[in-house]
């Protein structure tokens, strides 16, 4: 979408208006700050099915209003597309996962992984579906990466109303599912043997039919988990992975078509790169209940590396090794959705799953703000082969940060 929302400001609302200037967008979607320390709030004092429908009116509702909000300013256009889409999908999408651990907290890295590829797979069914409704006849953008086309801007705008229909019901039929597991039925007036203590079993039917003696192992509240140098350690990691994730997620498109003149082929190259990228989320989460999170995420940061590192051969090599590489790279981002969250419930404990992950994610907002500065003023100084190179340091340095998490206090349950 960054191309055409940018292409359509540029030539109707602000000429001043570049590509770099609207990754703030996508920063503030992926991460409005504290937008999951809410979600886990409003599902913890009302309930999961309310929680995810706040989040979802808010994503709706942005949506469609982008529509009138992308024709007047850019700074309205991020109040609305940004900062109020990201505040309802954070709310949905803690909601939701954490709501999915409940069920089976045995298996929390698949059922995480199962939950964050749902989040990853839209990306297949609706960048194609974007592409065909705004540029139906697959005219190409300039090699800056703009689309001056005044058949294909026009139809932007109308773009943001479809789309808020569509999620629109989407949404509802999915919030008829949304619920934590059923709790156990309360005791009969049977009469209880006398060597059974009662007050145990009173706990016992309070609890839900779906849990299990793993959930009291660990119970850190946000203020004790703010206190352990473990947590710093996942946040430190975290910041490394979303930034080269939100890097490559939001380039790779405008750095394509800077020599793919195919605007249709990169519209299905994502929607492969994207499926694959949510099997791979389920994939990484069975290998972390497996194995561990510290070996998981130590190999997708060691290829996402070497993959940021020769992205740059890729305009030399052509189209199909730019999807080899665009494939390869969304395997390993995977990882990040689907393991942090995992981490959190393993070394912090079920309770306070929601608003922990709520601040760890804080780290995501960082590294977004850092990634939208160097793209708006150093993008077209250093260019996009200095900017993979420099890219690739920080899975790296995410991978050297897990290695040494287990002299942490709570790292030995994540290795």
């Amino acid at each position: 979408m960054l191309p055409y929302m940018a292409s359509y400001m540029r030539n109707f609302t602000d000429p001043s208006v570049r590509i770099e200037h609207m990754m703030w967008i996508p920063t503030f979607q992926g991460c409005f700050p504290f937008a999951m320390v809410i979600g886990g709030l409003t599902s913890s004092t009302f309930s999961p099915r309310v929680s995810a429908f706040i989040g979802c009116a808010l994503v709706t509702s942005s949506v469609a209003l982008s529509a009138y909000a992308i024709q007047h300013s850019f700074a309205l256009f991020f109040i609305v597309y940004g900062l109020l889409f990201g505040l309802g999908s954070g709310i949905a999408y803690v909601t939701a996962v954490s709501t999915a651990i409940n069920w089976a907290p045995d298996k929390i890295g698949v059922v995480s992984g199962i939950v964050a590829a749902g989040f990853g797979l839209s990306s297949s069914i609706f960048a194609p579906i974007q592409t065909m409704i705004v540029n139906p006849l697959n005219l190409p953008a300039t090699k800056d990466g703009y689309f001056v086309q005044p058949e294909l801007l026009i139809r932007v705008p109308s773009l943001f109303t479809k789309l808020a229909v569509i999620y629109g019901i989407m949404q509802g039929i999915a919030l008829i599912v949304v619920c934590d597991p059923p709790f156990r039925k309360s005791r009969s007036n049977e009469s209880i043997t006398n060597d059974v203590d009662e007050d145990d079993e009173d706990d016992d039917y309070s609890r839900p039919v779906f849990d299990n003696d793993e959930d009291t192992t660990i119970q850190l509240t946000s203020s004790e988990m703010l206190k352990s140098p473990t947590f710093y350690c996942l946040f430190a990691a975290l910041f490394c992975c979303s930034f080269y994730a939100n890097m490559f997620y939001n380039l790779y498109k405008t750095y394509g078509e800077s020599f793919i003149e195919d605007d249709m082929f990169m519209a299905m190259a994502f929607s492969v790169a994207s499926i694959a990228n949510a099997i791979a989320r389920i994939g990484w989460g069975y290998l972390t209940d497996r194995t561990s999170f510290q070996i998981s995420l130590s190999t997708a940061t060691c290829l996402a590396s070497v993959f940021l590192l020769t992205m740059p051969m890729t305009r030399e090599l052509g189209k199909m090794a730019f999807l080899f590489w665009l494939v390869g790279t969304f395997i390993c981002m995977g990882a990040t959705h689907a393991l942090f969250i995992t981490a959190t419930v393993k070394c912090f404990g079920n309770r306070h799953k929601a608003n922990n992950y709520g601040y760890l994610i804080l780290s995501t907002t960082l590294s977004g703000i850092l990634l939208a500065a160097i793209s708006q003023f150093y993008l077209k100084v250093i260019g996009y082969t200095y900017l993979f190179i420099i890219t690739s340091i920080f899975p790296f340095c995410a991978f050297i940060i897990i290695s040494c998490i287990q002299w942490t206090p709570q790292g030995k349950l994540v290795t």
